[in-house]
Formats: C-alpha cells, structure tokens, sequence
C-alpha cells in the first residue's frame, strides 16, 4: 500500500504528524482509565502498610479520575507536540507572550492542578483510613482538622507553584513583601488568628469532640463540626450555630457527653394553706417514689422544704439519673413528676401559682 500521500504538507505539517496526533489522542482516550487503575493499583502500595493493607477498593475509587486525567493532560501535550505552528503566521516564541505562551501557560498549569487533586486525594484518604480503623493511634477529630489544615497548605503551595512555573514570578520577592506588610496583616487578623489558634488548643486539650453535648451557658446543643475558625452547634431547637473557638476557650464549658449522670433540679411550690405535717409527708412520700426508680437514679437525692415564697411554700428536688442520654432523663423526669402530682393531691395539698390575696376587714 502507498503511503507517500502522508508526505503532504498541509499549514507546514505533513498529513502523517496529522495522523499521529489523531492516533496518541484516540489511543490515550481509551486506554486513560485502564492505565489509571493500573497506577492506583501501583500507588496503593506506599499506602498498603499504612491502612494494615486494608481499603483498596475505596483507594482506586479515589485515585482513579486524577490518574485518568493526569494522563489525559499528558496524551494532549505529547499529541500537540507533534505539530508545529506554520511559519507564515508569525507567531511569538513560548517566552514571549501571545498564542505559545498560552498554550504553554494552560498545559503547565492544568498539569499542577491535576498533581494538586492527586496530593489532596491521598489526604483524603489518610483521613478515610483514621475514621475505619480501630487500631488508629488519632482520633476522628483530629484527622479531620489535620486534613482540613493539610488542604490549605497543598492549595497554597498549589498558587505559588502556579506563579513560578507558569507565569515565571519571583516567589521570594512575594514572600518579602509578605514580610514587609506582616505585621498590618496579623493587627488586621487579630479575631482570625485568635480563632485559628483556639482550634489548635481545642484539638490538642480535648474538651469535647463531634457528636458530644456540651452547655457553654448561653449555648447548648450537640457538635457537629469544629473548623479553623468557628465550631458548629446544633442545638436543642435543631438551629445551626456557629460558635467562635475563641469564645470557646474563654467560656466555662460544660460537657455534658463526658458525665456519667444528670442532674435534674427544681421546685414544687405548695400553697399556705398546706398543713407542716402534711409536706413533711409529701417530702418523704417523693423520696420513696424517687428511690422507686431503682438503678435509673442515683442514692444522692435532695427533697427538702426550704423556702417560704410570696406566694408559695417551696420544696426543692434535687436528683441525679445514671445515663447521660437527654431522652434518658426526659422519661425518667416524667414518671417522678407523675408521682409527685399524685402525692401532692393524695394528701389533700393544693400547688401555688402566682396569686394575691387580698383581706377586707369589717
């Protein structure tokens, strides 16, 4: 077969560099994804030891897309590579700015950007192996904010890599004048690096992790998320808030997860005309029906008649229930205050509320 028709020249390229253009660009469409399993495949044997050669699967399901494009971005250049520009087009070298430099500045950093995906991909799935391993010397929390911290490092080392090979700036003159306007930037990033901070103490002190309930007084609910700057609140109403960790670390906090019981306090106020004999017999009839409760309450329990209110005799309750669970509490706190509505009545004791009795003399 003659094959001197791909000696013809067509914008300064013979048809046979047309052709192997075509043929890298085909040939690396529908092989990328054979050879990106084939490189995770490969990869995954720095990080075999480290997940104790578990997670595989879920290794190549990260690292394949990257690979793929990795190799895609790479398939395009070499194909391009065999063409060249025709001369009567005048176009500039690839160090001087026009279409060569373009093309040249796009491949440079579409191939740091999919190098980039690959660093963030192996974060991600470091954190992975710490959330499924049971043997993990690092809590959950902890690997989270590491990758959170992780990530902002590889976008930035991303930016300046960009700068440097792409577009060829002086990366120690930006660091200078970094240095040079420094101290503006940390008065101008005060609550910022406060924050940043916080988060630091709070990863490292341990006062409360995700998924705990912790009262910070004005601020009760369950965490959710702790970031660089804020920590995430879901509270008992369900909103979302976001706390300061700033004002979490200045605050008295109150982790409620941690303790082994809670604490269920308040007052039953009996009206005056309430006979001393009969709310001695109501206080020792409530501590019975608290003790009745059995291992859902602890032995401390406080019922005693205290105060004489304006309008109410007070008895303060005071109990502790062993689980630290909310629903826990909630229904044991139900069944006693059932009880303690019957006793009340039983003895033939009325509740006070708010009232004013006014005596008209004759």
């Amino acid at each position: 077969m003659d094959w001197s028709f791909l000696d013809n020249q067509f914008l300064d390229n013979s048809l046979g560099k047309y052709f192997a253009c075509g043929i890298i660009l085909l040939l690396g469409l529908i092989f990328s994804r054979l050879i990106a399993k084939f490189a995770s495949n490969i990869s995954y044997r720095i990080f075999k030891k480290y997940s104790h050669a578990r997670f595989h699967a879920e290794f190549i399901s990260l690292f394949t897309v990257p690979f793929r494009q990795l190799f895609i971005v790479v398939s395009i250049y070499v194909a391009f590579n065999e063409l060249t520009f025709p001369q009567s087009w005048n176009f500039n070298k690839a160090d001087v700015f026009g279409i060569r430099w373009t093309l040249q500045t796009v491949f440079v950093i579409a191939l740091i950007v999919v190098i980039t995906r690959l660093f963030l991909k192996s974060v991600e799935f470091v954190e992975y192996v710490h959330h499924n391993l049971e043997e993990s010397r690092i809590s959950k929390d902890l690997a989270t904010f590491l990758k959170e911290l992780s990530k902002v490092l590889i976008y930035t080392l991303c930016c300046f890599t960009i700068l440097a090979k792409a577009f060829e700036v002086n990366i120690l003159t930006i660091v200078a004048s970094l240095g040079i306007g420094g101290l503006a930037i940390a008065l101008a990033a005060q609550d910022t690096l406060a924050n940043l901070i916080g988060s630091f103490i709070i990863y490292l002190d341990k006062p409360f992790k995700v998924g705990d309930i912790v009262d910070l007084g004005e601020v009760k609910g369950v965490v959710e998320k702790i970031g660089f700057r804020t920590t995430r609140i879901r509270t008992l109403e369900k909103s979302l808030l976001f706390v300061p960790n700033k004002k979490i670390i200045d605050s008295n906090l109150n982790n409620i997860t941690q303790s082994s019981q809670r604490r269920v306090k308040f007052t039953v106020g009996l009206t005056y005309q309430s006979q001393a004999q009969d709310i001695l017999l109501i206080i020792d009839d409530i501590k019975a029906a608290i003790r009745q409760q059995g291992p859902d309450i602890a032995e401390d329990i406080t019922v005693k008649f205290i105060d004489f209110d304006t309008s109410s005799l007070n008895i303060l309750i005071i109990y502790f229930v062993n689980s630290n669970v909310y629903e826990d509490m909630i229904e044991v706190k139900q069944e006693i205050n059932v009880k303690i509505l019957e006793i009340v009545r039983r003895h033939g004791c009325e509740f006070a509320y708010p009232s004013q009795t006014i005596y008209i003399a004759k």
